[in-house]
């Protein structure tokens, strides 16, 4: 099974997922403070970030993690949903590393996010195989 992935555009969308995440919470705390919070402490700007990166992470993971499965099944001639899950399961690993660092009350919120972008490669991974299929109805019509 793990012959039929495209390991090369499963790592780039994963990475690619994981630097759109990073954008869209920097660009959230930052727009959030500006037009809110003007004039805040470092410590009251850390603490946004942290609540930010609690409600808006996981989110954006998941939404921009289907789009990158989506993205990466697009010209596949098949196996769009284990390509899709892979690209949830490589970004998992690369932000693993924040559920050992993080407090220990945030650990139950990474584990769902990573359940979540395992869930989101493969319903990413699905939509990219109906709209394969969709294509070649299309075609064949």
């Amino acid at each position: 099974m793990l012959q039929r992935v495209r390991w090369r555009r499963a790592l780039i969308a994963a990475l690619l997922s994981e630097v759109a995440v990073i954008v869209v919470l920097v660009s959230a705390i930052t727009i959030y403070s500006r037009l809110f919070m003007p004039g805040i402490t470092d410590a009251e700007y850390q603490a946004l970030g942290q609540r930010f990166g609690y409600y808006i992470a996981p989110a954006a993971a998941t939404v921009i993690t289907f789009l990158m499965a989506l993205w990466v099944g697009r010209r596949l001639p098949a196996d769009h949903v284990v390509n899709g899950v892979m690209v949830g399961a490589i970004g998992v690993i690369l932000t693993s590393a924040f559920f050992f660092t993080a407090r220990s009350e945030d650990q139950l919120m990474y584990l769902v996010s990573f359940a979540l972008r395992i869930v989101a490669g493969y319903l990413g991974g699905m939509a990219a195989e109906k709209r394969h299929y969709r294509q070649l109805g299309a075609v064949s019509a």
